[in-house]
């Protein structure tokens, strides 16, 4: 029978066939079963320590208080240990369970997402230096069959862990008196954000094989802070979406609908909790709605990603096209979580602009074309050009927003165009900021900027275009804050500099509002003229490349 499952695997998906036959032999089961089941038995063990034991007889002078004793105190919201007719504590059953509850989804979810992350991309560098990566490609497989072997067989082991401790976690959530389809929602949020975040690592190996063996030990590594930072109480701005790409979300809304005990922080404000000023706190059926909304969407674009790099290892991401749709999906999403009631931070405006900076490098990571295709599209622009499209694409203006080849920042425009379209009438009306639309204006300025130096570094002929490239970003995001605080040169002393050189959302939106009309005037034209002058050298960079050989040798 299992020959015969193995065999119908491998006629759907024969890279997932390989992966199984791989990995799931049984010395790694017996390994992955036996480190699931000691986990949770020291879970387990951990737990039941922490349960009070009563003092012998005439030494209890005093009231005991303890998290799993059951009488309530008057005076005190900790729990006063009560004793039975045989001189032993009352205990607080639920409350036992439901801390078992919490802590195997927390240590399960985090070994999920972390190890699946570290096991995908690394098995993704390893194919690739082993060379058999290119074979795959070769193979008449396409490439959602491979994307979906690897992400269902390559952390299988993992799987297989998790599905042991499924019996131990649905038992401790019954026992703590939560309903099953709320343990059932839990699950759904944890299979969401699995392709989240497995799409991400697959995409993430994809691209950046230049890092080498330091691949998957970064790759994990931000899935660890994603996952700390989704942890942090809710702030009601925009941050607040990082909160639903992991399951503790919806972890959350369980634990906000039963006795909270010791984990009240992780529920604070849930409540209150708006999208587009609509309450979502108080129903688990609307936060798994958002983690399925925001997960998706995700997951689709890294997909389609996914779809493009993989034939192609030298093209790009994302087309101009889809970048364009990506942009109009993502934005009212983020919106939705900035039009919020009373953000805790007093304004929302400046975490939208820092979720619309990270969303912009990696779209502008996504767009930059390489310096082979750029010299292509400079040289053989007008023979690359399908016929039936020769006439509407005559002018380089429509190449430079369609074509796959060509520069990315007119399309890096566009997508910012878009922004500006959706987020300024919110900005427009932004009460607590006096000149909210100048101050993203100024913020997408400065990613129109950054994109710009991408391109020109990816154009240059120097050796690890793209490392040169991420670090020269980081330093013009990093550095002009940090050199003008160093001078003392506060935002009051100098507050075109800071304007025109550091991103608003990050450091500067606290005290714009005394900013000068005319102060921002000249800022907004200072990054305007830096902003001409990087696309006249990119420009003049095309006008060489566009050359022929033989002509750039007769001009000299």
């Amino acid at each position: 029978m299992t020959l015969h499952l193995l065999d119908k695997i491998g006629n759907w998906n024969p890279q997932l066939f390989r992966e199984i036959k791989g990995r799931l032999n049984t010395g790694n089961m017996a390994l992955a079963s036996a480190l699931s089941l000691s986990a949770q038995l020291l879970l387990f063990m951990s737990v039941s320590a922490q349960i009070p034991v009563p003092p012998p007889n005439g030494e209890y002078t005093y009231p005991i208080y303890h998290r799993f004793c059951s009488l309530d105190d008057a005076h005190s919201s900790e729990k006063i240990c009560a004793r039975d007719a045989l001189g032993n504590f009352v205990i607080n059953w639920r409350e036992w369970w439901l801390e078992i509850f919490v802590w195997l989804s927390i240590f399960s979810v985090l070994a999920l997402l972390v190890a699946g992350t570290y096991l995908l991309v690394s098995d993704l560098d390893k194919e690739e230096r082993r060379g058999t990566l290119n074979f795959i490609r070769l193979s008449p497989q396409s490439a959602k069959t491979i994307f979906l072997g690897k992400i269902l067989g390559v952390p299988i082991l993992l799987y297989l862990a998790a599905i042991l401790a499924i019996p131990l976690h649905l038992y401790a959530g019954l026992a703590a008196q939560i309903p099953l389809n709320e343990i059932l929602c839990f699950y759904i949020a944890v299979a969401a954000s699995c392709a989240l975040f497995y799409s991400g690592a697959m995409l993430f190996g994809l691209t950046t094989s230049w890092l080498g063996g330091f691949q998957p030990w970064l790759a994990s590594g931000m899935v660890f802070v994603a996952f700390g930072i989704s942890a942090l109480p809710f702030t009601r701005t925009a941050w607040d979406l990082l909160k639903f790409l992991s399951p503790l979300a919806i972890l959350r809304y369980q634990l906000f609908l039963v006795d909270k005990g010791e984990f009240d922080s992780l529920v604070e404000d849930l409540e209150k909790l708006q999208w587009f000023y609509s309450p979502v706190g108080t129903n688990i059926a609307s936060g798994l709605a958002l983690s399925l909304l925001v997960c998706g969407t995700g997951t689709y674009w890294l997909w389609q990603g996914w779809q493009r790099r993989f034939p192609n290892p030298s093209g790009t991401v994302l087309s101009k096209r889809q970048s364009y749709l990506l942009v109009i999906c993502c934005q009212p999403i983020i919106l939705g979580f900035a039009l919020q009631s009373n953000p805790i931070s007093g304004s929302s405006l400046p975490t939208l602009l820092i979720v619309n900076l990270v969303m912009f490098l990696a779209l502008i990571a996504a767009l930059t074309s390489d310096r082979q295709s750029l010299y292509d599209w400079a040289r053989y622009r007008q023979q690359i050009v399908p016929s039936s499209q020769k006439l509407w694409r005559r002018y380089p203006l429509l190449d430079l927003i369609w074509s796959e080849k060509s520069p990315a920042v007119v399309a890096i425009a566009i997508n910012l165009l878009s922004s500006v379209i959706i987020l300024t009438p919110w900005a427009l009306l932004e009460k607590s900021e006096k000149n909210g639309f100048w101050g993203v204006i100024l913020c997408l300025n400065l990613i129109l900027i950054y994109a710009a130096i991408t391109q020109l570094f990816l154009f240059t002929k120097t050796r690890n275009q793209e490392i040169w490239a991420a670090c020269t970003v980081g330093s013009v995001l990093l550095l002009p804050p940090l050199i003008l605080s160093m001078l003392l040169l506060t935002p009051e002393k100098a507050p075109l500099l800071w304007l025109c050189s550091t991103f608003g959302g990050v450091w500067f939106l606290p005290s714009f509002a005394a900013v000068s009309g005319n102060t921002i005037l000249l800022s907004i034209l200072s990054q305007w003229t830096v902003l001409v002058l990087l696309n006249f050298k990119l420009r003049s960079q095309l006008k060489l490349a566009g050359q022929s050989a033989s002509k750039a040798l007769l001009k000299a």
